[in-house]
């Protein structure tokens, strides 16, 4: 099983890490004034009421993160995850993994979202 983790929200940076079997990568994305889109993204999921077409995304100014999100009408969602590290150098590095979930659970990941990407609290 693979995860999505969101960590050390400290102003404009916060930090993502794709989790799972034989893998694991992360990247500390520089959201600049966008986290709120991406809080955004996840509150646009949580709030449908019904399986969408098409593909849903979000990425960062750099590049370091991206998102996209698709459901089937059975209301099985995918998310494919991208991070991209040392961009422009010779170590430059890129994973993208999918992980998968259910409609149902987009509000409660919706809501966590929101919580992490709270600012007030910062």
């Amino acid at each position: 099983m693979r995860e999505l983790v969101f960590s050390n929200h400290k102003g404009e940076y916060f930090r993502v890490e794709i989790k799972g079997f034989e893998l694991t990568a992360f990247t500390d994305v520089w959201a600049y004034t966008d986290a709120n889109g991406l809080n955004q993204f996840f509150h646009e999921l949580g709030c449908l009421e019904r399986p969408w077409q098409g593909q849903r995304t979000w990425a960062s100014i750099e590049g370091e993160f991206s998102i996209s999100a698709t459901c089937t009408s059975l209301g099985n969602v995918t998310f494919c995850v991208a991070l991209r590290g040392l961009q422009g150098a010779a170590e430059e590095w890129s994973v993208e993994a999918g992980l998968e979930t259910e409609f149902g659970q987009l509000a409660k990941i919706a809501k966590n979202a929101g919580l992490f990407f709270d600012t007030s609290s910062i």
